[in-house]
């Protein structure tokens, strides 16, 4: 068992570039993680992405933000839930507002994913938990063939 008593943990910043800004206070778990994330005004969560593997879910605690997916979006605010199951569409989150949008983050994992990034066309390849797994990333266009660089092929 493990309790994280409110306020004792620490944030941290996750994924700051360009219009990618957010923190993440860990709250634990092995197959079911947990972690408070703070959106910043005018800011992006990640590049629209679809996990193969992974259910992710939210619930919003403070602000609002935007879920975006091939549909569109649609406006988030406090009580909000929303699942994102495993092979299901693409997702965002974009607080367009003047306010942080705070949220409780939830996911299944299972130690792997495949995770798809319309907007660009890429693949990743997760194997392992952060900061110890690996991520391999390719641009889904230029696959190779099952028998590239096989000699014997």
């Amino acid at each position: 068992m493990k309790i994280v008593k409110n306020g004792t943990g620490a944030w941290a910043d996750s994924l700051q570039r360009g219009k990618y800004h957010q923190r993440r206070q860990e709250l634990g778990g092995e197959k079911l993680k947990a972690g408070l994330w703070e959106l910043a005004p005018g800011k992006k969560s990640f590049p629209l992405h679809a996990h193969q593997v992974t259910e992710e879910a939210l619930y919003v605690l403070s602000g609002k933000a935007k879920v975006r997916t091939p549909e569109g979006t649609t406006e988030l605010g406090p009580g909000d839930y929303v699942s994102f199951p495993a092979g299901g569409p693409a997702h965002q989150l974009v607080n367009d507002g003047k306010e942080p949008f705070r949220y409780l983050g939830l996911s299944a994992a299972f130690g792997h994913d495949l995770v798809e990034y319309p907007d660009s066309g890429k693949i990743a390849f997760v194997l392992g938990a952060y900061p110890t797994g690996k991520r391999f990333i390719f641009e889904k266009a230029k696959q190779a063939d099952y028998f590239d660089g096989d000699p014997d092929a």
